[in-house]
């Protein structure tokens, strides 16, 4: 070896040498729990208390004339059940005055049938109070109270939006509309590796784009929400996300239709506080299940990390902010293709999946997508970062929930995440079927800026065994919030302003506008009219009139009407033309 070449060796040794000793670096401040938040902090007061089941995030619904029931926690060192009352007030502010007074027709202690074990009140012994709903009830959405006696102590709790009383024969079908990653944050918050636009946040911190969107789904008006997580950004600075969350959580009883919800990843972060602790004390259990209809949905928590990889860290001066793990998981199984090897939530959602065999439909709502893209489940992956680095997944879970969905005949997995758009199918075990994954966008703006999705909600309509529309246009994409979204090449987030449908009034009916390039039935047309014993309706047809209790010269009117399609704008910078349908009662 000559002394050029030795010379020449010994400097591309000392290169990779540097390297290997940078990446070494690098990676013991990556992966290590250096500049971890802070995770002590008093959590926040729970508005969970008394009142265990309904809550504001998993609801009863209940038809008129039937019996419903509330779940309370015990006080400590009581082992007798007392007196339990409870009483119904309408959400909607021109029922104020109404209200439904019930005293507890039956009265038990016992296991939650709600909270499922591994769940905070999973294992609690807990009163269960039944309550005949009178058959004249009005069908609306209603705030909860309690009131009980207990040894001569009183005590009582409220849950808003917590019980539904329906409105028709489910029988008939019904619609709902699934909305997820609203990411309610505060302004300035952008940061090098996680940009995110001051789009739709007021100067005040209040989330407008949040609004807008609950006003669309109120103006919709649909049987039931369900939400799939992503509900606070909760990761840029310490603190963060007590604020988000109460923000977010004062604008829910906006809603005027019942809310399912399920956590996401962010929602679940340690940050300052225990955001799953904090879901489940505020929301209600991380994974659940009910009926509607003639359809089950089963709810699961897809972020079933150690505490440890959900803790939010800041790498190399706040250039970074992240956990270990942000991408999916549900634990536990010994062998992931063996379902007779599973416990915890999986053993649950096994079990939970078998008994609903009556159903017509099977519904699961997640966070993470198992599937996309083409059964590869991306959503469960690890992401890479300058070419070294790993990190965010490699969770197990997802072949079990494919597993699950193929031996169990699930018709449609319902997730978020990911941002975007994507629908593929699988084949049940037996062949006789399909599993769709329904993957959908949005509902913030996300980053900002030019992005090949769009704020967005998917709505779907459920007759029988047939479930349609939950796609726009196409097999694919998410029905869109604001006019000038794009569907097959990028959307100017930051230039949406247009509402994709808005309704107006003005004392003698309503006009309906939508860019839509689809009909849509809208049921949330209320108001007040004069009273009379019939209405002419021009455009749309009253399916409720309702005496208001503090002015009875007056009914408020509940109206359908269907509007469109309009022809959407080719841009956000370019206005569609809007299909309008005006309503006038006479």
């Amino acid at each position: 070896m000559n002394e050029r070449t030795y010379r020449w060796l010994r400097v591309v040794g000392i290169i990779i040498l540097v390297i290997i000793v940078l990446y070494g670096v690098v990676a013991i401040n990556v992966y290590s729990s250096v500049g971890r938040y802070p995770v002590s902090s008093p959590l926040p007061p729970p508005h969970i208390r008394d009142i265990v089941w309904p809550t504001i995030g998993y609801p009863e619904v209940v038809a008129a004339g039937s019996q419903m029931q509330v779940e309370l926690e015990i006080p400590p060192g009581e082992t007798r059940i007392g007196s339990v009352s409870v009483t119904l007030t309408p959400v909607r502010p021109e029922l104020a005055g109404l209200e439904y007074s019930l005293q507890a027709a039956t009265a038990s202690a016992g296991k939650s049938g709600h909270w499922p074990r591994g769940t905070d009140h999973g294992r609690q012994t807990l009163w269960r109070a039944g309550f005949s709903v009178p058959a004249a009830a009005l069908p609306e959405l209603y705030n909860l109270s309690v009131q009980f006696n207990v040894s001569g102590r009183r005590g009582s709790d409220i849950q808003p939006n917590a019980v539904a009383i329906t409105r028709q024969h489910l029988e008939n079908g019904f619609r709902f509309l699934t909305l997820t990653d609203v990411h309610v944050h505060e302004r300035n918050i952008s940061g090098f590796m996680a940009p995110q636009t001051n789009k739709g946040i007021a100067l005040d911190g209040t989330p407008v784009f949040f609004q807008n969107a609950i006003d669309q789904v109120n103006l919709i008006r649909p049987d039931f929400v369900v939400m799939m997580g992503d509900y606070v950004y909760a990761q840029r600075k310490p603190g963060e996300y007590q604020v988000e969350f109460a923000e977010f959580y004062r604008q829910l009883p906006r809603f005027q239709v019942p809310v399912f919800m399920a956590a996401g990843n962010h929602d679940q972060y340690l940050n300052e506080v225990n955001g799953a602790k904090v879901f489940e004390e505020n929301i209600g259990p991380l994974y659940y299940s009910f009926d509607f209809g003639n359809s089950h949905f089963t709810v699961v928590n897809t972020s079933q990390w150690p505490d440890s990889d959900r803790t939010v860290m800041s790498k190399f001066g706040g250039l970074f902010n992240f956990p270990r793990k942000w991408q999916g998981q549900v634990m536990f199984a010994t062998d992931e293709r063996k379902p007779e090897t599973y416990r915890g939530q999986l053993a649950w959602i096994r079990d939970d999946l078998a008994s609903s065999g009556a159903s017509a439909n099977r519904f699961v709502v997640m966070h993470h997508d198992p599937y996309r893209k083409n059964g590869k489940a991306y959503a469960w992956k690890n992401q890479r970062f300058g070419g070294i680095i790993t990190l965010g997944g490699s969770g197990t879970g997802s072949t079990a929930l494919k597993k699950l969905a193929a031996r169990y005949r699930v018709d449609y997995f319902m997730t978020g995440h990911l941002h975007s758009d994507y629908t593929g199918y699988a084949k049940w075990a037996d062949r006789q079927g399909l599993t769709g994954y329904i993957n959908q966008t949005m509902v913030s703006f996300d980053e900002g800026g030019m992005k090949d999705s769009y704020p967005g909600y998917r709505l779907w309509n459920v007759r029988g065994k047939s479930v349609t529309g939950f796609t726009y246009l196409d097999d694919y994409h998410s029905m869109p919030l604001y006019d000038g979204s794009v569907l097959k090449d990028e959307t100017d987030l930051d230039a949406l302003d247009r509402q994709a449908i808005v309704v107006s009034g003005d004392g003698a009916g309503f006009k309906v506008s939508s860019y839509l390039g689809v009909p849509l039935e809208v049921e949330g047309l209320v108001g007040p009219f004069p009273a009379r014993q019939q209405y002419r309706v021009s455009g749309g047809e009253v399916y409720q009139s309702v005496p208001m209790p503090r002015d009875p010269s007056r009914n408020l009117l509940y109206i359908k009407a269907s509007v469109g399609p309009g022809v959407p704008g080719p841009s956000a910078a370019t206005p569609g033309q809007k299909a309008e349908t005006p309503v006038l009662v006479r």
